[in-house]
């Protein structure tokens, strides 16, 4: 009885990964993978561990589209099936990590689906030029780029672009090689919108390192988070990730009110009604005229603290 499938493989190919591309990056927790294959029955494993699912089938024809989580760092993704394994490597990069070896700090690296071999076959079946004469600021609400980027598009918050579906004010449709691009460094995106940013930028003293960089996306998400100005992480935590040092509790003052260190979350902001205070409640993520940044344009460290504590 097993004599039967044994043979049918041998005529079967091995499954053939339409994207992502070799030397492929991302910075999301989670893959999309799309692979044509004979049959639908495939398994996909990631750095050799079962990992995601796949569909395929109906209109779908004889693709997969696939899903699975990845880890920092390197992944190999291997995508089985009767005819053979297709393999492929994606780096994953978190802004808020280490960098890693053979990522693109300045793009989406050269393996993303917006390549024209690519959308050709996407287009079997799906609209790929929904965007084509669109103006900058035109909405593409009901698009296929909405439908298909859903798990970005549908983010309980969402940055203002991402919500009013204005996907060109920050992708370019007629990139090359790769379309829908972002001009590097990102911050000239940002700024097209963020003008009071970039006035803070070029007149202020002091700068923070990845403000002065151009890298808004290492604490924002440019499509939407569940944090305030949809940072990656909650604000302590962000911060902490970079400044380790204030990890230990202590921070400003000994023998604060509230215990051994003056807050750095979990209490109410003392002038902003509804908002936690948090790192940025004293110190501009941004740019400021103090050293260690502090809010409001104070130089003097006392005079930001009768800002909250006016004895």
């Amino acid at each position: 009885m097993t004599v039967l499938p044994l043979a049918l493989s041998a005529f079967l190919s091995a499954p053939r990964i339409i994207a992502p591309g070799e030397v492929s990056q991302t910075t999301q927790p989670t893959l999309r993978l799309f692979a044509e294959v004979e049959e639908a029955a495939a398994r996909l494993e990631v750095n050799g561990q079962p990992a995601g699912s796949c569909e395929g089938g109906g209109k779908r024809e004889k693709v997969l589209h696939c899903s699975a989580p990845l880890e920092p760092g390197e992944n190999v993704v291997e995508l089985s099936s009767a005819g053979g394994t297709a393999k492929v490597l994606v780096r994953r990069y978190v802004t808020t990590g280490p960098i890693v070896p053979g990522v693109d700090l300045f793009g989406f690296g050269p393996g993303t689906v917006h390549r024209a071999e690519v959308e050709k076959q996407c287009a079997r079946c799906h609209p790929m030029d929904e965007a084509k004469d669109k103006a900058k600021d035109e909405r593409l609400s009901g698009s296929e780029c909405v439908r298909c980027h859903a798990p970005l598009t549908e983010r309980p918050k969402q940055h203002g672009p991402v919500g009013q579906a204005a996907c060109l004010l920050c992708h370019d449709p007629s990139s090359a090689p790769q379309r829908y691009a972002v001009k590097w460094p990102i911050q000239e995106t940002c700024f097209y919108c963020h003008f009071e940013i970039k006035k803070a930028m070029d007149t202020k003293a002091y700068r923070h390192g990845p403000a002065a960089a151009g890298r808004c996306t290492t604490c924002h998400d440019p499509h939407g988070s569940d944090q305030p100005f949809w940072l990656k992480k909650h604000p302590y935590d962000l911060c902490t990730n970079c400044h380790t040092e204030k990890r230990s509790g202590r921070h400003v003052i000994v023998g604060f009110v509230y215990g051994d260190s003056h807050p750095l979350r979990g209490r109410p902001h003392p002038i902003k009604r509804d908002v936690e205070f948090a790192c940025p409640s004293c110190h501009n993520p941004h740019a400021a005229q103090a050293r260690y940044l502090w809010q409001f344009d104070v130089t003097v460290r006392e005079k930001l603290c009768r800002t909250c504590h006016a004895k």
